[in-house]
């Protein structure tokens, strides 16, 4: 499996592999990895034409004609995009409905993007613009743009879940006649002899054809029997978006998977980063996108098999706000609907070491525990180590930015038996006011310290506990204590006793992120 670059096709990675369905004998193939997708080959039937390793074609304007029918007056497509709220977002077909104008034409795709209308452009316009543009006339003519990285992600993600095959390498691999073909063309080209494999598994072979390509933009891969901690031994699977699978990859040895693992991943999580950079360009400072990715997150429930305990999420860290999805969201409408919503600073999450203390045999283990308590807490599994410290390194960024954005934050509370506030500002530290004397204060227009009770730098906090319920203990570091050991406790009362715990997490997260950002790299605090 020696690295070759072809000019033509790119290729990035390649080699033979055995391909399953995970059940039934793996059947030979070979893998031929690009930068923004991965196919799977089949040996060609010596009868028959080869298929030849053409160039990439571009990807010009298509120009498509659309009549009405009299009687529904319908085109039927949707779309999604447009310019609205300060974000300018291309115009994508999301649906064709069958057997409607549109679809009869023949040349309309779920992804493409509409480039103009009538001979009018459509950049800048809104998404409402655009559909009064469609509306005109008994024939509308659009001009439009095939788009592979987008097209994925607006088909249903429930063929992502256990079960589907939805257009799986499988339903191709496992036909008769394609399987017939394979094996007289395996005979043929002695793919079991060592010199002929290694002809063979050269890129610029003609002797291959591809049955199906996974698109690699926001792709899932998981070396894991699905929904379970069960590993597959040297073996690996990628799903797009759309639920294309590679079928259950074997590879020769623990090296081979290794390192198709690494290149897979790599460009995953390049063209990933070409995406954030995309969307951000159309998002407010405070909501730009800092990381994007595929978790697992262990789920018991009645109403769940119980020999499916994991289930795929989206994962995304979106200005301050950590989101979870079913899937990746295309656009602003579909990043308002994901499966949960966190702000970093109100949660905590936590490395599991692999002790006693994991639920299972998974690795990559992260607990995202929320104010809402166990109702609201995750068991989250990543797929690679290096997915874990990309998390963990956004993760630690927007906390430093969102507490930085927030300055400071108020807590209802009670200190010795008087209403309070309890104060976390990143410049004063932590500190106490009583809310009578405050209001005192303010009505005379006065600001002095004499409102606070006490008030205490980040430095000075020795420790802290709490109860999960209502009881938060500070102690500090005081010189003009009268203690022994020069150390002062607190005791606050407050409703909010967890967010208050996350809270000062956060603050001193960010405080320690902004002296030193490597510290917490070498010293984590998950």
């Amino acid at each position: 499996m020696k690295r070759k670059s072809h000019k033509n096709l790119d290729v990035i990675h390649h080699g033979l592999v055995l391909i399953s369905d995970g059940q039934g004998k793996g059947r030979p193939a070979r893998l031929l990895l690009t930068k923004d997708q991965l196919s799977v080959q089949i040996p060609c039937d010596p009868n028959e034409e080869p298929t030849p390793l053409l160039p990439q074609e571009e990807n010009p304007v298509r120009t498509v004609a659309i009549r009405r029918r009299k009687e529904s007056g319908g085109l039927g497509i949707s779309i999604k995009g447009g310019t609205e709220n300060a974000q300018n977002m291309p115009i994508i077909i999301s649906k064709v409905f069958p057997k409607m104008p549109a679809d009869e034409t023949g040349q309309l795709r779920v992804g493409d993007v509409i480039i103009e209308v009538n001979g009018e452009k459509v950049e800048g316009r809104s998404h409402d613009e655009v559909v009064e543009m469609l509306k005109g006339g008994d024939e509308v003519t659009i001009g439009v743009r095939a788009c592979q990285q987008i097209a994925p992600y607006l088909r249903s993600s429930m063929s992502l879940q256990h079960g589907s095959r939805a257009g799986s390498v499988l339903d191709k691999l496992y036909e008769p006649n394609t399987w017939k073909s394979a094996m007289k063309a395996q005979s043929s080209l002695s793919l079991y002899d060592t010199a002929s494999m290694a002809s063979l598994a050269d890129p610029k072979s003609d002797r291959w054809k591809t049955i199906t390509s996974v698109s690699l933009p926001m792709a899932y891969v998981t070396r894991y029997l699905w929904g379970t901690d069960t590993i597959r031994q040297n073996s690996f699977e990628v799903r797009a978006v759309d639920g294309t699978s590679t079928g259950i990859a074997h590879c020769e040895d623990a090296t081979a998977m290794a390192e198709w693992l690494n290149h897979i991943h790599h460009h995953i999580q390049t063209l990933n980063s070409k995406s954030i950079k995309m969307s951000n360009k159309y998002l407010h400072q405070s909501e730009q996108i800092s990381f994007i990715g595929w978790v697992n997150e262990r789920i018991e429930e009645a109403n769940v098999d119980p020999n499916l305990t994991w289930f795929p999420r989206f994962l995304i860290i979106k200005g301050p706000d950590i989101c979870l999805f079913e899937s990746p969201p295309l656009n602003s409408e579909d990043l308002s609907k994901c499966l949960f919503l966190y702000k970093a600073y109100d949660c905590a999450v936590k490395q599991v070491p692999p002790d006693t203390r994991r639920l299972d045999k998974r690795d990559h283990i992260i607990w995202l525990e929320t104010s809402g308590g166990a109702k609201e807490k995750h068991y989250l599994s990543f797929d690679a180590p290096h997915m874990t410290e990309t998390f963990e390194q956004q993760y630690y960024k927007c906390i430093y930015a969102s507490v930085n954005a927030m300055q400071s934050r108020t807590f209802a509370c009670s200190y010795e038996g008087r209403p309070s506030g309890l104060v976390f500002d990143i410049r004063q530290g932590i500190s106490l006011y009583d809310i009578p004397t405050k209001a005192r204060k303010h009505a005379r227009i006065s600001y002095i310290n004499s409102s606070y009770a006490w008030q205490y730098r980040f430095r000075d906090l020795h420790s802290s506990s709490d109860d999960g319920k209502v009881h938060v203990q500070f102690v500090f570091k005081d010189d003009r204590s009268l203690s022994q050991n020069r150390l002062e406790t607190k005791d606050v009362e407050c409703d909010e006793a967890v967010s208050v715990a996350f809270t000062l997490h956060a603050f001193l997260m960010a405080k320690m992120f902004a002296a030193d950002p490597a510290f917490l790299k070498n010293n984590p605090l998950l």
